[in-house]
């Protein structure tokens, strides 16, 4: 049989990681195995009927590998290298703006305070119409992204339709090194509660800027608690995780354990550092989003008994990744172990190894979760994520909510309401009153959206119910009417729903004046989630009794 050079090459390749031929049946099934594989893709190469790309068999072929064994495991081709850098370091070149599709054309969404796009005076709602002379309409996000995008201290020049003005503009922007802040907002509350807000662990200085924040709040002599927000965050690089866990737990303090297949893939990482704030009353959030190095903070405060945690149970990423270089600048992203908190418990949620019967992924049971102990001798327990010390769950959104959300009415909206108004007060004094809300509906009125009501996906189901059971023509005119009783009226929904939509439009609008910062003041106005962790960190005895025994 004859393989093509290529594929000579890459059999090659694969048949140098094979030991020394032996009768043991681990390498011989190896061998085999790459042998079948080899032949077959040689077949494909040769009979197919079109012409077929080895590169993009191999990617097939390795994508089919990951995809079966953990959602985090991913071959990496050297095309999608910027892509993968920027997920896993957080940083990019390019001017420093979020952007989306809007009709034919890509306009800037949300540009990052003190990074390019903002000092060139882009605001949101800027349409992009020209990048380096090249015409974008009808360009997707992405390509209109990568345009963007390139070495730093190089420059793009585009032509954009100012939102504000309507006028046509012609904008030389140089390109820097990008990293969105981690931490884009922190402040001083009532009764010297101080709160940070903690976005993301990729890349390098999120613990850095933890402590600088941390630092700020100190320096005001009026800081006596502190709430660190990891809600939504997804995690990232677990020495990061260890930093920050390090501003509040003693030097030499083992914060998590590493323990993969093969024995020199186990390591220990301990607090190497004195803390910054060892006594500091602390509450940390977290929901179903925060997951990786978030549940290494969230669990190692909580193992240690250092703080309460609060809020809803994490999402339960118990798996740590390596980067492995393939050659040819292809790179595969790997699982490679497990990490365990102080306790000794691993959270990871799902086991990838073993399927359902119907091929989906398997949760672990309660009843193989095993009990572990916090420092204080507090019950905690492995398998499925961090359970907060005070479960408080957030509010979930109304199917009208969803609905104006999906369709970007809300981000629209507040377009128009910036137009309106090109300046505002201060976050704290920023109010979104009756009037404006009027204003709101009434823009509602010619827009496309619709949904469906709880009552309404219930009376479906019922129906679908006693169609199978046969009872519904019998029972057909009382359907009718109780569909036509429970059918969702718009302006009805408005108004129920009025203190909602209130709390996301002031979310939005804050966005558009104060940038990431002003969302977030604006979000804590309504959260019941903050509000409980300054109830328990004004009551210092009930703090101190969550944390006994």
């Amino acid at each position: 049989m004859s393989y093509p050079k290529k594929i000579v090459t890459l059999w090659v390749v694969a048949a140098m990681s094979i030991p020394t031929a032996t009768a043991q049946s681990r390498d011989f099934e190896y061998a085999k195995s790459i042998d079948i594989f080899m032949s077959a893709l040689n077949e494909l190469q040769n009979e197919y009927v079109d012409s077929l790309s080895v590169d993009k068999l191999i990617k097939y072929a390795l994508d089919g590998i990951t995809e079966n064994l953990d959602p985090y495991t991913e071959y990496v081709p050297a095309e999608q290298q910027k892509d993968f850098d920027f997920q896993t370091t957080g940083r990019y070149a390019g001017i420093g703006s979020m952007i989306q599709k809007d009709s034919n054309w890509v306009i800037i969404s949300s540009p990052y305070k003190d990074f390019p796009a903002q000092r060139a005076g882009l605001v949101s709602g800027d349409k992009i119409i020209e990048i380096d002379g090249q015409n974008v309409e009808n360009f997707t996000t992405e390509k209109v992204s990568n345009m963007l995008r390139g070495d730093a201290n190089t420059v793009v020049r585009l032509k954009v339709i100012k939102f504000l003005t309507n006028k046509i503009e012609e904008l030389a922007i140089t390109r820097e090194n990008i990293r969105p802040p981690a931490v884009p907002y922190y402040g001083l509350k009532t009764n010297g509660t101080a709160y940070i807000r903690l976005t993301s662990f990729i890349g390098d200085g999120c613990g850095v800027e933890v402590r600088n924040a941390l630092k700020q709040l100190r320096a005001t002599g009026e800081m006596k608690s502190l709430i660190l927000d990891l809600r939504g965050n997804p995690g990232g690089l677990l020495r990061e995780a260890v930093k920050v866990v390090n501003l509040f737990v003693p030097k030499g303090v083992l914060t998590v354990s590493v323990s993969g297949y093969k024995k020199n893939s186990s390591y220990k990482y301990t607090t190497t550092e004195e803390p910054l704030e060892p006594e500091l009353p602390l509450v940390v959030l977290v929901d179903n989003f925060s997951a990786s190095a978030s549940e290494i903070v969230s669990g190692a405060i909580q193992d240690l008994d250092r703080g309460i945690v609060l809020g809803s149970r994490t999402y339960g990423k118990g798996y740590v990744q390596g980067i492995r270089q393939l050659g040819y600048d292809a790179q595969l992203k790997l699982t490679t172990a497990k990490y365990y908190i102080p306790s000794g418990r691993c959270i990871q949620a799902h086991n990838f190894t073993t399927r359902n019967s119907d091929g989906s992924i398997a949760s672990i049971p309660d009843s193989l979760k095993k009990e572990f102990k916090t420092k204080n001798g507090r019950k905690v327990y492995d398998g499925g994520g961090i359970n907060p010390d005070i479960m408080v769950k957030d509010d979930e959104l109304s199917p009208i909510a969803i609905s104006l959300l999906k369709r970007n009415l809300i981000f629209k909206y507040s377009l128009e309401y910036f137009k309106k108004h090109p300046t505002a007060e201060t976050p704290d004094k920023f109010q979104f009153t009756d009037k404006d809300y009027q204003d709101f509906t009434d823009y509602l009125k010619n827009k496309e959206y619709d949904y469906q009501t709880l009552s309404e996906q219930l009376i479906k189901r019922l129906v679908t119910a006693a169609k199978q059971e046969k009872y519904y023509e019998a029972a057909k005119t009382d359907f009718d009417k109780l569909n036509e009783a429970l059918k969702h009226d718009k302006l009805k929904d408005l108004n129920i729903n009025e203190a909602e939509l209130k709390m996301l439009l002031m979310e939005e609008i804050a966005e558009r004046y104060w940038y990431e910062a002003g969302k977030f003041e604006i979000l804590l106005r309504s959260d019941k989630q903050f509000d409980e962790a300054c109830n328990i960190l004004a009551n210092r005895i009930k703090y101190e009794n969550l944390l006994k025994p």
